[in-house]
């Protein structure tokens, strides 16, 4: 059997079905009442998947310290792990994800000294809510970094996967700390994304704008303040990017702009991990350490440095 092609199951099955379903259903609506079609694109955007942890990402959370922070949207869980004297390294995940997912690097941070903040963001995993954005992910961030701060305790490094790497670095411009930060697989772009999002369920261009200025006006941000380069003006602090060259969420050109756009730095190609096996991945994660205690001195992104041109995200999940 070609490697491309895989026989139907019952899940993606029901998934293309649902999808075709809900693309005639606004097509129709888009035309005959717009008003409603709108509606029902906001909801779907600002809906994540929510799935249930694996048993070895409730293993890893079973040994940890679970606590609660309160953030503007709902009730966080978090967990620590490891002696909360140390200095601390916060683990934010991405679209449809779970802190626990980053088990494979948990034990060597703490082998490295580190304690581990691992949390759920809004709407996934463990924490309350039931709508989710970018927005929502930064304002996310900064409640865990507030509460650790409030603790006495210094946050030394960050690791963001996915749309939990974009919050980092939009939580990054109003911080008063510079943490070194491993982004993986960063989206380069709210506003593209959502082009997708409208192709993919077929709502018309116009439709799309209103549903960004209604999210705006809701979550008060503007998503040209998460655009490239702007967004990444003013952070000083140490960036590493790591992106596989074989991302079929989150296209390598995403991350690659991001690196570009971020002052000072640094970037690593992987090449057969995809978009969420990089988390697993023994190399990304030795890399990972290797920048957070500053022991090697990557490469910066290679191409130039201005004109960036962007990939379209595919779906940030």
């Amino acid at each position: 059997m070609h490697p491309s092609l895989s026989l139907p199951n019952s899940t993606n099955v029901r998934n293309a079905l649902s999808l075709a379903w809900t693309r005639a259903q606004l097509s129709v609506s888009s035309a005959l009442a717009p008003a409603a079609a709108l509606d029902k694109a906001t909801r779907l955007f600002l809906t994540p998947p929510r799935f249930s942890h694996t048993a070895r990402e409730r293993e890893l959370l079973s040994i940890g310290v679970r606590y609660a922070v309160a953030s503007p949207y709902g009730t966080l869980a978090a967990w620590r792990f490891g002696h909360e004297a140390r200095p601390a390294v916060l683990l934010s995940h991405g679209w449809g994800g779970r802190g626990a997912q980053f088990r494979a690097s948990v034990p060597r941070l703490l082998e490295a000294g580190y304690q581990v903040i691992a949390f759920d963001h809004v709407a996934h995993g463990h924490s309350e809510g039931h709508e989710a954005s970018l927005v929502h992910f930064v304002r996310g961030v900064d409640a865990v970094a507030r509460d650790l701060e409030a603790r006495g305790v210094t946050v030394a490094g960050a690791i963001g996967h996915s749309l939990g790497a974009a919050a980092l670095g939009a939580w990054l411009r109003g911080a008063n700390v510079k943490p070194r930060v491993v982004l993986l697989a960063p989206p380069s772009s709210i506003i593209r994304y959502s082009g997708h999002f409208a192709r993919m369920l077929g709502l018309p261009e116009r439709l799309r704008r209103e549903m960004q200025s209604r999210i705006e006006r809701r979550l008060g941000m503007a998503w040209s303040e998460f655009e490239l380069p702007g967004a990444l003006q003013g952070i000083d602090a140490p960036a590493l990017v790591i992106h596989d060259t074989a991302d079929k969420d989150v296209p390598y050109a995403s991350g690659l702009a991001v690196a570009r756009a971020w002052k000072g730095a640094r970037f690593v190609a992987t090449t057969g991990l995809g978009h969420r096996a990089i988390l697993r991945s023994d190399t990304v994660v030795a890399d990972t350490l290797d920048f957070l205690r500053d022991e090697v001195r990557f490469a910066p992104p290679p191409g130039p440095r201005e004109g960036f041109a962007f990939a379209a995200p595919a779906p940030l999940l």
